[in-house]
């Protein structure tokens, strides 16, 4: 990689890190051979750690995605507010599916992101001592980020069976009320109330304990966006 496109690599990861939780880093070559191999070879872990967090960081998105359109349409459905449900539905359907996919690839998007930090590290040993801090801070704190992932991942996995109870009562309360089973918004309500009123305990459980593992999750991600700021502002004078 010459130095030219490492630097390109580097400027665009920072740019992508500004829009969105995945900070990365922009760095330039150390001093005193900028156009050697270590330029090339931190150039390529800044890249492999943007790349592999990005794909980590679509899992939780993913299972929150799914939560939320799924306590929006029983949110609705509790009104008695057919419309709204209908709508709120039309979210669930495409938002639903892709949490199963986001907690199976989870692991493996981990180990990946974790392998990735670990390059990291190994690039970082040329860079003077606070230079290779900060990255080995990027390290340390992504490590976490990973654990804190995968926690929640396991807690959502457990969480999303009264998730899935949630969606099928929720679509034979719609298919009911579709059908003219209730005559009242009120009455529609009352119905729903009662169709939830098995689950509704489980659900207020599950729903708690997503919540508190999403919060750990996010703390420990804006640790990592902060550690990842430190480390370009570290690395500054290199470039």
């Amino acid at each position: 990689m010459s130095r030219l496109a490492a630097a390109a690599v580097l400027a665009v990861l920072l740019l992508a890190g500004c829009a969105d939780q995945a900070t990365t880093l922009d760095s330039a070559s150390p001093q005193p051979d900028p156009s050697g191999p270590t330029l090339s070879r931190l150039g390529e872990a800044v890249a492999g750690v943007d790349s592999t967090r990005t794909q980590l960081l679509t899992a939780p998105a993913a299972v929150i995605t799914g939560a939320t359109a799924l306590d929006t349409a029983d949110a609705a459905s509790a009104e008695g507010a057919r419309a709204a449900a209908r709508g709120a539905r039309n979210a669930v359907r495409s938002a639903v599916p892709a949490v199963t996919a986001a907690l199976e690839a989870l692991p493996q998007q981990s180990a990946t992101y974790q392998r990735a930090l670990a390059a990291l590290s190994e690039a970082a040993a040329p860079l003077e001592p606070a230079q290779k801090a900060a990255l080995e801070d990027v390290v340390a704190a992504g490590k976490a980020e990973a654990n804190a992932i995968e926690a929640f991942g396991l807690t959502a996995r457990d969480a999303w069976p009264a998730y899935s109870a949630l969606d099928k009562a929720g679509a034979l309360w719609l298919e009911r009320a579709t059908a003219g089973w209730y005559r009242t918004e009120s009455e529609a309500a009352d119905a729903y109330t009662v169709l939830l009123r098995p689950q509704r305990a489980a659900l207020d459980r599950a729903r708690a304990a997503l919540r508190a593992a999403d919060a750990e999750r996010r703390a420990a991600t804006d640790r990592q966006r902060q550690a990842l700021i430190a480390a370009d502002a570290a690395l500054a004078p290199l470039r």
